[in-house]
């Protein structure tokens, strides 16, 4: 009898990520290099962070965070033991 071990991770998945990742750091440094261009000043370059975090509110998913419910039930308070 097989054991179900645990699910596969979805690499296409991460890729996908990691793309989305590079695409917005690669987009503020596009907006760093013409802003700073434009007006000679260096504070545009401020824009990869702030790209980044948009595209981190954008595309990130909270819920990949999270344990499955029956995992959350072994790891609750009540169920641990103490020393």
């Amino acid at each position: 009898m097989k054991v179900p071990g645990p699910p596969r991770v979805a690499t296409a998945h991460y890729v996908k990520r990691l793309a989305w990742l590079l695409a917005c750091v690669l987009f503020g440094i596009v907006i760093g290099i013409i802003g700073s261009s434009v007006s000679g000043s260096s504070v545009w370059y401020v824009a990869i962070p702030t790209v980044v975090a948009m595209g981190w509110l954008f595309f990130a998913d909270p819920t990949e965070c999270e344990l499955p419910p029956h995992q959350r039930a072994k790891r609750s308070p009540e169920h641990e033991e103490e020393p």
